[in-house]
């Protein structure tokens, strides 16, 4: 088994309609640390998913659901640490403002 530290959610805008982030592609992914920053004046929300393989977003798979950040806040996640995204599953989010929310992660990858 060999396991491999990655930054799976580079530092980026969160968009406005459901987007996968994160493709867990022949590995199994185990999140370490997801954060979600609103660098607007105003509140804005984040949806976060993790569907498996062929599955979409969708509340069976809601794992943040519409958490409001304030203006400048930064949130951590702890709901996402330690979730297990199978080969094939993924992450998405939908931000609630558009430019307003970045997010970023790291997992451990495990082959």
């Amino acid at each position: 088994m060999a396991l491999t530290i990655k930054n799976i959610i580079p530092r980026k805008q969160a968009e406005t309609s459901a987007t996968i982030q994160y493709t867990s592609t022949g590995v199994t992914t185990v999140i370490d640390k997801f954060t979600v920053t609103n660098t607007s004046v105003s509140d804005a929300y984040i949806n976060v998913y993790l569907p498996n393989s062929g599955s979409s977003p969708s509340v069976s798979n809601l794992i943040i659901n519409g958490r409001t950040l304030g203006a400048r806040e930064t949130y951590s996640c702890p709901e996402l640490v330690g979730q297990v995204i199978p080969s094939g599953g993924y992450i998405s989010t939908l931000a609630g403002t558009s430019n307003a929310l970045t997010i970023s992660a790291s997992g451990t990858q495990i082959v």
